[in-house]
Parts: C-alpha cells; structure tokens; sequence
C-alpha cells in the first residue's frame, strides 16, 4: 500500500449543488413599516415558543444557555423572492463569527407542506456549505441543518420517531448548527468505538454501554411528553402556530400596522430558578468499603443534603426516624437534588416537576423514570452506606450531561 502515498492523482473540478426549487409561492410586495411589524411578530411568536413550551420543559436542553451566551442568531425572512441570494448571504455572514453556533431562519406565511419544506432546508443547507467551502468550511461541511415546521409529522412508538413533536415552530423555520459545534458537545459523550474479543463475545456484551447523549436527551424528552400528554403537547403548539397566524392576519388588514418593537437577538428573561452551584460536601471518613456521609443529628427534618462518596454524588433526606440515600440528581437534565423539595414520601425537583418516591426512587409522575436509591445504615450515630454498591452504580450509569452543563 505504501506506494499509492506517492502516486499523484488528477483533480476534476467540483460540481456546485444545483439551486433547490422553491416549494412556495413568493409572498407579496408589502409596505417597509408593514414588513417590520411582520418581523417583530414572527419573533414573538418564537419567543413565546421558546419560553413557554420548549425551555421551560427542556426539550432542547442547551437551547437556553446557548441564547444567554449570544451563540444564537435569530432573523426573520420575508420570502418576497424567489432569489435565495440574500439567504445564503446571511449564511455566509454568520459563517464569518465562529462564535455564533446556531442559525434560525424564520420564514413567516409561506405555504408549504412539512414534507416539502424539509426536503427545502435540506438543499439550501448542501447549496450554502458548497459556497463555504473555500471559506470559512476550509473544505468540509460547515452547518448541519434542522428544519422546524408547526406540522412535522411524530409517531409516540419511541423516542426518536417522536422528536419532530419538539421542532413544531409557530413558522417554517431553517436551523442551522455549526457541526464543529456540535462535534464539541457531543465530544466524549457520543458512545465509544471499542473492540470485542469474539472469543469471549458473551461477557461483552454482558458489559454496559455507554449511554449516548442524542439518545439520553430523546429518551428523557420522551418521558417529558408522557408526563404532560402528548394529545395537551401538541394542542399547546398547534396554538401556538394559530395565534402566530392570526396576528399576521390583523397587521395586514390594518390600515396602520402596529409600530414594532425592538427585539435585538434572542430573549434572555429567566424562566426557571437558579440552580444549586454549591460542591457536595465530602463524605466524613471511609472504613472497610463503607462511608460515613455526616452524623444523623445534622439532618434537618427533610431538607436534602447532597454528598459525595467513593465519587458518586449522594442526597440525604431524614423523614421521622427514616433517613434515605439518593443519587443526588435528578436522571432528567442532572439538576443536583439540593433544590428539591419533600412532599409527604416523594421528593419534587423543582425545575420541571419530576418527583421521586423516597422508599423506592420511582417516579409516580414520569412514566419510567427513576433515581437510584442506596441503602443505608446509622451506626455510632452516623450515617453509612456501602463502596461498592456506590461503585457498581457508578461503572453501570455512564454520566450523559455534566455537572457543568448549563441545561436547565
């Protein structure tokens, strides 16, 4: 093989990706204050989006962080020609900042079908890379493409036919995601490439794998739909998509369109309460395998304490005489426990309501969910639990979302 190193080969020039038909009607010539008063709705209507359906419930869980950070542009284009020169254009622009890692296009009023729009982004996003690749692509693919529409077709048959059911945006809407982006986050946590020996196939296949973060976060946004309802979920989005309609409708048939607001980037209003960033307090002392979190009499009648020992975080929760151990956060978006709150023999995290029975760590309310519960003992007056079942836990449930993930 090593002489095919030093053979040369022609180069043919490439062939650009052919301009991708339209599969809309161009929209109508409107007046500058009209077209700005379009704009600032279809930003609204994102906006109450965002914050009342797709944050609030972590359904993309880094998509708050990422609008605080400024990594995310958002416009607006009012599709009044068929030249997709301007779009490619605000592309390219945005191509130049490398710290702007999404692109959302929103295109309001168009008629178009969810199946056509999305074979659309597709070929605008191939058409947009090829113009890249000189540029700041240096060759390669820059942006991956996720079309939004209020009417994707889902299925409830598992968590990943289920996903289009998030990606119901109030307009048809092109989001673009720099693949270097999304290479870094999913770095370390997208499942490992490992080599089996087949002589000894049966236990490794015994092994756990490694839980992939796409799929954590499919998995979990599955178990979000299922405790709200998918039949109230998609109700919430198709008044969402309505009431964006029905605004564009009252500005064009007023004779004087309503002034709009001033909406630069994207809304960074908190919605939810600030998480616990305090470090889990050290375990007390470990003696033959097993650890003393802290001394029963410390506990505070139902106020979780989290901890750390043999390298797994832990939450104490005394109820009467009864102390239970937890894993101490919860397996939605890894929000530490230290934020719950007790209610009668469950525990409720209060960033989107998940809740845990203290007896057994399952969920009545999150169909499927569960925290894993350790057992415990008191003994000299402290509170003990065993290495190895903490070790055991640990080595079966790789981490999908870090303690430093801002997801919440």
């Amino acid at each position: 093989m090593a002489f095919l190193a030093k053979m040369t080969f022609p180069e043919y020039p490439r062939e650009p990706c052919p301009s991708p038909a339209i599969p809309f009607e161009s929209l109508p010539p409107i007046s500058p204050e009209t077209k700005a008063a379009i704009e600032s709705a279809a930003l609204e209507s994102n906006d109450r989006f965002l914050e009342t359906f797709l944050e609030p419930n972590s359904f993309c869980p880094f998509s708050r962080g990422g609008r605080q950070r400024g990594q995310t542009v958002r416009f607006v284009y009012y599709a009044d020609t068929t030249d997709l020169t301007p779009l490619l254009d605000r592309m390219a622009d945005a191509a130049r900042d490398p710290s702007k890692l999404v692109i959302q296009v929103i295109v309001p009023m168009i008629e178009v079908s969810a199946e056509a729009w999305s074979r659309f982004c597709h070929e605008v996003t191939a058409v947009g890379n090829d113009r890249l690749r000189d540029g700041p692509g240096n060759g390669d693919n820059l942006y991956a493409v996720a079309p939004l529409h209020p009417e994707l077709r889902y299925s409830s048959s598992n968590p990943f036919a289920l996903i289009p059911l998030f990606r119901r945006t109030p307009d048809p809407t092109i989001q673009w995601v720099r693949l270097d982006a999304l290479e870094s986050l999913y770095s370390g946590r997208t499942g490992d490439t490992v080599y089996a020996d087949l002589d000894d196939l049966e236990s490794f296949l015994a092994k756990p794998r490694r839980n992939p973060l796409f799929d954590r976060i499919a998995e979990t946004n599955m178990k979000m739909a299922l405790r709200l309802g998918i039949p109230e979920v998609e109700r919430s989005l198709r008044d969402l998509a309505r009431s964006a309609q029905d605004r564009y409708a009252r500005i064009l048939l007023s004779d004087v369109p309503p002034k709009p607001q001033s909406r630069p980037g994207c809304p960074h209003r908190p919605t939810t309460p600030a998480s616990d960033t305090t470090p889990p307090r050290p375990a007390l002392l470990e003696r033959n395998g097993q650890w003393a979190l802290v001394r029963v009499d410390e506990l505070l009648a139902r106020v979780p304490v989290r901890f750390l020992a043999n390298d797994v975080e832990v939450v104490a929760i005394r109820v009467g005489e009864e102390v239970h151990v937890l894993h101490g956060r919860c397996p939605h978006r890894y929000a530490p426990l230290t934020d719950a709150v007790v209610e009668d023999e469950r525990i409720v995290c209060p960033h989107h309501g998940w809740d845990f029975q203290l007896s057994t760590g399952r969920s009545d309310g999150v169909p499927g969910a569960a925290v894993a519960r350790f057992r415990s003992r008191t003994d000299d007056g402290l509170l003990w639990v065993d290495g190895a079942e903490l070790q055991a836990w640990r080595v079966n449930n790789e981490k999908a979302f870090r303690a430093d993930d801002d997801v919440l």
